[in-house]
């Protein structure tokens, strides 16, 4: 029953709460990994049996980046989505390294996926060896030293 009191603030808040509480976040169709999550890939609906980690529909998704095949109607789990990467493995980045006034810059490529703030393995070509730096951009790795 809504208290006229309040008026349309009242209504706005009760559209914005889920319909029934326990409802959890669904696959409306396939996704992919590297498909970005977008309002129509995904609707809250009722937990049928349990599902070890399945994501409450309170729980912010959208913008988020599928990370593991999810098939049509499945509820999605806390490992299915995360921060979008911003290197994909076995592409060329750029390595950083700086330590006081001197730095290097380096082509490497990525041997693992990598969001914002994660550590990846990253291959030197010219050498051959593999070494590891953060995410800190768009194709960019850093590699930090025990001083920074």
């Amino acid at each position: 029953m809504l208290n006229l009191r309040y008026g349309l603030a009242v209504l706005m808040i009760a559209a914005a709460v889920p319909a029934h509480a326990g409802e959890v976040w669904h696959a409306t169709h396939e996704l992919m990994p590297g498909d970005i999550v977008q309002q129509g890939d995904v609707a809250p609906g009722p937990l049928e049996r349990i599902w070890p980690g399945a994501l409450p529909s309170t729980t912010p998704i959208i913008g988020l980046e599928v990370k593991r095949y999810i098939s049509p109607r499945r509820p999605l789990v806390d490992r299915d989505v995360g921060p979008r990467s911003l290197v994909k493995a076995n592409t060329p980045v750029t390595v950083l390294w700086r330590e006081g006034g001197l730095s290097l810059e380096l082509n490497g490529r990525a041997l693992e996926d990598g969001a914002s703030g994660d550590e990846i393995r990253v291959l030197n070509p010219a050498t051959s060896r593999t070494i590891r730096g953060y995410v800190v951009g768009e194709g960019m790795v850093e590699v930090r030293t025990a001083l920074q």
